[in-house]
């Protein structure tokens, strides 16, 4: 009898390790990056002096790494099996910095971390990255305010070019994080496209670029 119920501990035990087996290997995390092709749109040739991109910062609460879904109820709820490799906000930053320096609107494009002056400076802020499950379809949503500054004769940045807000939506085929992250990277590329011809625009009106 003791021999029996050994027996039938053990399956149990093992039933139990297989199923915790299954669902670890079920719940383990994804992580992902925004992706979008190089710059289709470069001009012939550069004119508008050296330009700075500064660090991209975050609102609350889309400073997370996870994933944020907006639910039918209108509240947000975080995907903890879903999140950005690095913060999405700092991936901006970068993909700013690339997309301007490939259109070949300005002699260079600077990092925040250079020490260079610049005559011309970037002020970008993530004001939104998520999921909207509020209607019938999944949308991904990006909103992201730009301020394009230029400098003085002392190279302090004190004339505004640029303020803009840009939004992007994308209804997404399934909710799956690689169809969100698709929808994230197509609404990113559209933005930065956009903010390259109003600064095209914005720069034939400057003084020096008559």
């Amino acid at each position: 009898m003791t021999r029996s119920l050994c027996i039938v501990s053990m399956i149990v035990s093992a039933s139990l390790w297989t199923g915790c087996t299954r669902s670890s290997l079920n719940s383990q995390q994804s992580t992902y990056l925004l992706e979008i092709p190089a710059n289709p749109e470069p001009l012939s040739a550069p004119s508008a002096g050296i330009l700075k991109i500064r660090h991209c910062r975050a609102a609350t609460p889309f400073d997370s790494p996870y994933f944020l879904y907006r639910t039918e109820s209108g509240t947000y709820q975080q995907d903890h099996y879903k999140l950005f490799l690095t913060p999405a906000n700092e991936q901006i930053t970068e993909h700013l910095r690339t997309w301007m320096d490939q259109g070949s609107i300005f002699t260079s494009v600077l990092p925040a971390s250079s020490a260079a002056l610049s005559d011309y400076v970037i002020e970008p802020h993530l004001s939104s990255i998520y999921t909207d499950f509020s209607g019938p379809a999944g949308s991904a949503v990006i909103r992201l305010h730009i301020v394009l500054l230029k400098t003085d004769k002392d190279y302090l940045p004190n004339t505004i070019v640029i303020e803009k807000t840009y939004e992007q939506s994308l209804s997404l085929q399934t909710n799956t994080g690689s169809d969100i992250i698709t929808g994230y990277n197509l609404c990113l590329e559209r933005i930065l496209s956009q903010i390259q011809s109003d600064i095209v625009l914005a720069l034939k009106k400057q003084p020096n670029n008559e």
